[in-house]
């Protein structure tokens, strides 16, 4: 019982880590203030997002994804378990447009899925306002 809850503790920590952008990469870039959105620009670098806005809007969200880096980079946007969406892997330069419906109060995750990159620090979380 003893090992479990220690694993459980160690696996939290580490979640905890990760979503706090925590790796060998480029430090977390600040997430902006102000009013919840609808219109949502991402752009990527080594290892990092770069996000236009801090809090979404409840429903209908569109999100532009750039490539500002120098090697490839994809997103993946999560909410609550479930994948809202996600880019194919763009080269430097690259852009593609997303669309989302985002359930009230509940966080969205971004994370790339190329090899390594996630683990270097590249993933964030959105707010997502309650009405």
């Amino acid at each position: 019982m003893r090992r479990v809850a220690g694993t459980a503790v160690l696996a939290a920590a580490l979640t905890a880590a990760l979503a706090a952008g925590c790796g060998t990469g480029a430090p977390a870039a600040p997430v902006p203030a102000g009013p919840p959105v609808s219109e949502l620009r991402i752009g990527m670098q080594e290892y990092r997002f770069q996000l236009s806005a801090g809090t979404l809007r409840p429903g209908p969200v569109e999100v532009t994804v750039t490539n500002a880096g120098s090697t490839g980079h994809d997103v993946r946007l999560l909410q609550g378990g479930r994948q809202l969406a996600a880019s194919d892997v763009l080269p430097p330069g690259g852009r593609q447009t997303l669309q989302l419906d985002v359930a009230a109060g509940v966080p969205v995750l971004l994370d790339c899925t190329v090899g390594g990159h996630a683990e270097a620090g590249m993933t964030a979380s959105l707010a997502v306002a309650d009405s």
